[in-house]
């Protein structure tokens, strides 16, 4: 049904969530570019609310990708397809284009995505890129060129942690299997992401790990990024994203969270855990959601309340 969808629509539109990371950005931008390769007279465009993190910008065609801005919610639409997107909401202002367009939703959310499209393309997965990687094999039958590899392979291991993390099974390492034999140069990438911060990001990291705090009759490490030193550091979105992970590393603990002062007052939380820790479940008290083992939600509370309500969950 979704090839039928595709083929019969002339204009389509394709979204992620808010603040994207390499997930949104990976799977976004692949079934973009596949589609305009096979479908050259479509008018296919992928616009997110946000700005793309810099580490991003390496991938070939990332150029192409499209700020939301005033007055595209009059753009012409015949399908919609959100991707990495746990809930429409999540995508921003772009929703306002979509109307009644027919909506696609391809997510590996599982657990927190409510089913939101007329199509839902949601399973248990390491990451929407992996999804992606097999819809366009399995489903769409367009063939994967080497630009449309690296952002797939892109996504794959910024939400694997390089294949680190508990997400990452044998269909994970069989797509990156295929994936390297297309030609990516696998060591470029890695260190386009992973060894690409600024000055601010790393010291960002630094005081993460030098003022992190612990309760340990939970097991929980945490700390808050405040507004005021992201600002003085020029700390850009996305550039602190692997901080949860690193609190995680401490070995006493079971549950890191990373907080992050962002604007209107709000803070902006990452959760990971271990073993049996459910996170999602725990995020969904402040209306996140996610992973068994990685979630995400934001909120008006303070750190205090936060906190509080984290360790009541625990």
């Amino acid at each position: 049904m979704l090839l039928k969808k595709i083929e019969e629509s002339k204009n389509i539109i394709i979204s992620s969530h808010v603040n994207p990371d390499g997930d949104a950005v990976g799977s976004g931008l692949s079934l973009f570019l596949a589609l305009r390769n096979k479908y050259s007279s479509k008018n296919i465009r992928f616009i997110l609310e946000d700005e793309i993190p810099d580490n991003m910008k390496f991938l070939e065609g990332s150029e192409l990708i499209e700020k939301f801005s005033e007055g595209m919610e009059n753009l012409p639409v015949d399908l919609f397809i959100t991707v990495d997107s746990a809930t429409f909401e999540r995508i921003g202002k772009t929703k306002a284009i979509r109307k009644d367009a027919f909506l696609v939703n391809i997510d590996h959310h599982h657990l927190s995505n409510p089913m939101y499209g007329d199509i839902n393309i949601v399973k248990e997965s390491s990451s929407t890129s992996e999804i992606i990687f097999f819809v366009l094999r399995d489903m769409l039958n367009i063939p994967i060129d080497k630009k449309t590899a690296e952002a797939i392979y892109t996504g794959i291991i910024t939400d694997t942690g390089n294949f680190k993390y508990e997400s990452t099974t044998k269909e994970t390492f069989y797509a990156g299997g295929e994936l390297l034999q297309m030609g990516i140069d696998r060591g470029k990438i890695s260190d386009e992401v992973y060894k690409n911060k600024s000055l601010g990001a790393m010291k960002a990291l630094g005081k993460a790990l030098t003022e992190m705090k612990i309760i340990p009759e939970k097991r929980l490490v945490y700390f808050l990024l405040k507004k005021d030193f992201i600002e003085k550091e020029n700390i850009k979105k996305g550039e602190t994203d692997g901080i949860v992970e690193n609190l995680l590393e401490y070995r006493d603990c079971e549950v890191s969270v990373f907080l992050r002062e962002i604007e209107n007052g709000k803070i902006k939380g990452s959760m990971r855990s271990k073993n049996s820790i459910d996170v999602n479940e725990v995020a969904s008290v402040f209306g996140g959601g996610g992973h068994k083992r990685a979630a995400g939600f934001t909120t008006d509370l303070t750190e205090e309340e936060i906190i509080k309500n984290i360790c009541e969950k625990l």
